[in-house]
């Protein structure tokens, strides 16, 4: 539906946490019909931001817009840059250059005699591999990773000055890779703080339990995340433990005596995809299920925005579901397992008008009316209702009902939504009403035919043994002997 009923709007307001935030507030009269009057002209009952809620002004939409950051530091542009520059690092550091390296072999400290595995500089080797994946999924992880790799590349260069110009261009592409990770993840969660003080802004001090029929996802989400990257670690631990366990057990040996230092350059390649594959499913879990008993442990803000679906499966939020100059603000996915229909009966009835009245709509055409519960940031986890028709078939009467949908916010910056026109709520109406009738004159023309020939069978009967005198005649009429039918003599 294009516009929210009332009994969409929460009747009251609460500021308890835990198990009083998820009680629902008293509804009694809510539950207003939305009926039509013989014109087809219907005035709204109850005006937006009933029950309390607030509604988001575009300018203060487009502040908080803006409050997001230049796109250039989207998550995803932004990490496929960091990917290109972490791969050219590697190449130049141990590719091209006579550098020792903990995860490549051909550096000069690697089967040297009295050399091991390079075990000192493993775990920043996995750092800088993990840049680009957590600068667009575990950005509060990549601030501290981005500075002590930038740390140890300093100091590395100050000690090692002049070993080569592959060696120092690919150190100062390290430098910049960290750089670039280290503002862009701060201004990323600074960007999310400010965006979570504006909405809070608009949304005002008033605090509201979650609606009825929301399903609790603190109970699976992230869940799956977290396991995956617990076994990928702890697999990634175990070929790390071989190797150091045998490069110890060999003692760095010299080459003329009876061992050679172990090479564990292969368990440390395996080790560290695993390892960044590990803390990225890990951090992501773990973010996700914070965001959602965030959601569930206490009353939360609430404001009346606009959704539109994209062509790709994706939601998105406007500051309202009347201005079509407004642009999209921010995407979540409206899963099945998330999503729960019909959770309550709002009234029942028809209501289009020509200025104020409900009508449905194309949500990948236009945009309609949810409540928005929870802060309003990428990563965060929010709940959303609208309101569904369900038509009774060949009637012009239908009833609504609530539909609930829990989603994390997600970072995307880019979308593929034209503008859009508001689609004529009486015209709708009136063409669905015509092919409803259309359908129903049909339906009854076939009823009295069929009851038309049931009459006539009963006022005329077939005579007994019809059958049995039209077979006889029909043999007959075929002629007798030597005839085109057959005759006496057969064959």
């Amino acid at each position: 539906m294009k516009r929210l009923p009332p009994g969409v709007f929460p009747t009251g307001a609460g500021e308890g946490s835990g198990t009083a935030a998820r009680t629902v507030a008293d509804e009694r009269g809510a539950r207003a019909a939305w009926t039509v009057t013989g014109d087809g002209v219907v005035t709204r009952p109850q005006p937006p931001g009933a029950g309390g809620v607030a509604t988001w002004p575009v300018a203060d939409a487009e502040r908080w817009r803006r409050a997001g950051g230049p796109a250039i530091l989207a998550p995803a542009a932004v990490g496929g840059l960091l990917a290109v520059l972490v791969v050219t690092a590697y190449v130049l550091l141990y590719g091209v250059a006579d550098t020792p390296s903990p995860v490549w072999h051909g550096g000069p400290g690697e089967g040297a005699p009295g050399e091991g595995t390079d075990w000192r500089r493993y775990p920043g080797a996995v750092l800088l591999a993990a840049l680009p994946l957590w600068y667009r999924y575990v950005p509060v992880a990549v601030v501290p990773a981005a500075l002590c790799v930038a740390v140890e590349t300093g100091v590395s260069a100050a000690r090692n000055a002049g070993t080569g110009d592959a060696a120092t261009v690919g150190q100062a592409v390290v430098l910049a890779a960290c750089g670039l990770a280290f503002a862009g993840g701060c201004l990323r969660l600074r960007a999310r703080r400010r965006q979570r003080a504006l909405a809070l802004k608009v949304a005002g001090k008033q605090r509201f339990p979650l609606p009825e029929g929301v399903l609790e996802s603190d109970g699976h989400r992230g869940h799956r995340r977290i396991y995956l990257g617990l076994a990928l670690a702890l697999t990634a631990s175990g070929i790390l433990t071989e190797g150091l366990v045998r490069d110890l057990s060999a003692g760095g040996t010299p080459h003329d005596a009876v061992g050679v230092p172990y090479d564990a350059v292969g368990q440390q390649r395996v080790a560290l995809a695993l390892l960044v594959a590990a803390t990225t499913f890990y951090g992501r879990g773990r973010l996700a299920l914070r965001a959602a008993r965030r959601l569930y442990e206490e009353a939360q803000p609430a404001l009346i925005v606009g959704v539109r679906a994209g062509p790709d499966g994706r939601h998105w939020v406007y500051p309202d579901a009347r201005t079509t100059t407004a642009a999209p603000l921010i995407a979540y996915v409206p899963r099945r397992r998330d999503t729960r229909t019909r959770t309550r009966l709002l009234g029942g009835g028809s209501a289009y008008g020509p200025g104020d009245g409900d009508h449905d709509v194309d949500p990948e055409q236009e945009p309609f009316e949810a409540v928005l519960y929870g802060t309003v940031a990428e990563g965060d986890e929010a709940v959303l209702v609208h309101a569904d028709v369900e038509y009774h078939r060949h009637q012009e009467t239908g009833r609504m009902y609530a539909t609930v949908t829990t989603a994390p916010l997600r970072p995307d910056r880019f979308h593929r939504l034209g503008p859009w026109e508001a689609a004529d709520g009486p015209t709708r109406q009136r063409e669905r009403l015509r092919r409803a009738r259309e359908q129903e004159e049909r339906l009854r023309e076939a009823s009295r035919e069929a009851s038309r020939r049931a009459a006539e069978r009963a006022k005329n009967p077939p005579r007994p043994g019809a059958s049995g005198d039209d077979d006889r005649s029909a043999r007959h009429s075929c002629g007798g002997c030597g005839s085109s039918c057959g005759g006496c003599g057969g064959d």
